[in-house]
């Protein structure tokens, strides 16, 4: 390697290279940014290659280190919630042909599926998130281990990416199926965690039988010509066959959970009650009867969940003012600044208006108001969002503008290094509204006083441990 960079083979494209490579660093290190440190890796990486030129017959390919460096580019602007809600609303609309062949009744609603006996939330396991890049990442180690070409990598990062989607949506539906035919909870705890370590496990065999596949059909001269990187340039018969059955096998397997929906209408259906389990326990808030002049109604939350397996508490309150009603919501904790429209969008909710703005005493934009309409329940409602960090403070909504925002992210690295933990997200909803001045004014005071008695609370608060948001 040291040979390679003293003397390499392509001096111009090296030392080209290496200049972009320090640029980047020098670029990475002054705005502090992960994404540009990633990217001055890879640079150094395909430098690397470069100089090596044509790699011997027991080495990996030249492109092998290149592309293997991608994986440690961390996404930018928040483009992997971007991408996990895209996987999640993927998988969930993909499950509902399989599902109707397993004459489930259900409803999709962005990202959650409903049945008529529970509402499932696809969240990052059964959306793919986690396993997606992992597949992929094993595709090319597998293509660089076995001295493939690079159209041989490529159709294998490919099908590597499909058979993850593919087996995430009939994860989706064993998980509804089972509960739907045999009342088996596999949504949560252990069961949950099984299943999904069962088929991750199953994702990787598909992409080496995959590999074996693409071999055959690709018959790359490139892996003929290169010797095993083994050292021996044929494996004994025996083994080659027990390889070979072993990933046909393996693809036999993958055709059987493609047929999975068929075999799991073959059931027979129960109408068993299905079990419940008491929600873990957790800290509580509670919002006076009186909040600027909205009177509250009950003494309990009309809600007071779990969301799902988050670890996050759903608190909703309904607020009445003469003739106006106002639902009042807080959910906590999360790790991080959590975007609530994700979990909207997930829910089908779209948005047609966003205004960025403040309460008295605030001196940036700590509320978000927003306008949404459901298609698939004609309903529509007004939303206005807050962010308490744990100590009870407003956090800032950032800008939607590409260049705002990215000035914004770069100058709170330096002006505040030290990210947010915990936080907590007030949530004030008004369904079917008016569009009158006045009735949103009282909407404001509700918010700037249920805020208000939040920030309080959590100032005498007990910190709670944070739960990752999806």
């Amino acid at each position: 390697m040291f040979r390679a960079v003293l003397f390499p083979q392509n001096s111009t494209a090296f030392k080209w290279l290496v200049a972009c490579h320090l640029l980047l660093a020098l670029i990475a290190f002054v705005l502090v940014s992960p994404f540009m440190a990633g990217l001055a890796f890879v640079v150094s990486s395909a430098a690397l290659a470069v100089a090596k030129g044509k790699p011997a017959g027991h080495e990996a390919p030249a492109w092998s280190l290149p592309a293997l460096s991608l994986f440690f580019i961390p996404p930018p602007m928040m483009l992997d919630q971007q991408v996990h809600q895209l996987l999640a609303g993927l998988a969930a609309r993909l499950s509902q042909g399989w599902l109707d062949t397993m004459q489930v009744l259900h409803v999709v609603q962005g990202t959650i599926v409903a049945t008529a006996e529970k509402r499932f939330f696809v969240d990052d396991a059964c959306s793919g998130t986690n396993t997606l890049m992992v597949a992929m990442c094993v595709a090319l180690i597998i293509s660089s281990f076995n001295n493939r070409s690079w159209i041989h990598a490529l159709v294998l990062l490919v099908t590597a990416g499909l058979i993850s989607v593919a087996s995430n949506v009939l994860r989706i539906c064993l998980v509804i199926g089972g509960l739907h035919y045999w009342r088996l909870e596999l949504d949560q705890g252990a069961a949950h965690e099984a299943v999904g370590v069962m088929f991750f496990l199953l994702d990787l065999l598909l992409v080496w039988s995959a590999d074996h596949g693409w071999h055959f059909a690709l018959n790359s001269t490139q892996s003929k010509a290169r010797p095993c990187p083994y050292g021996t340039p044929t494996a004994p018969a025996a083994v080659s066959g027990l390889f070979g059955s072993l990933s046909l096998g393996v693809a036999v397997i993958g055709m059987t959970l493609l047929l999975g929906p068929e075999l799991l209408a073959l059931s027979r259906h129960s109408n068993a009650p299905v079990a419940t389990k008491e929600l873990a326990g957790a800290d509580e808030f509670q919002l006076p009867e009186m909040l600027a002049g909205w009177v509250r109604e009950g003494d309990q939350p009309v809600e007071n969940s779990m969301i799902g397996n988050l670890g996050v508490r759903n608190q909703v309150w309904r607020y009445r003012k003469g003739r106006q009603e106002a639902f009042v919501a807080v959910n906590f904790p999360f790790l991080g600044f959590h975007d609530t429209r994700l979990c909207y969008s997930g829910q089908g909710w779209q948005f047609q208006k966003q205004v960025d703005g403040s309460l008295p005493g605030d001196t940036q934009n700590t509320v978000r108001f927003l306008e949404m309409n459901q298609p698939t329940e004609l309903a529509r409602a007004h939303l206005w969002l807050s962010v308490l960090d744990e100590n009870g403070t407003a956090q800032t909504f950032t800008s939607e503008k590409p260049l705002d925002r990215m000035a914004e992210r770069l100058l709170s690295r330096w002006s505040n290094p030290s990210p947010v933990l915990n936080t907590y997200v007030l949530q004030i909803m008004s369904v079917e509204p008016e569009n009158d001045t006045q009735v949103q004014s009282a909407v404001t005071e509700l918010l700037a006083e249920a805020r208000s008695c939040l920030a309080q609370a959590l100032v005498n608060h007990s910190p709670h441990a944070g739960k990752e948001s999806e």
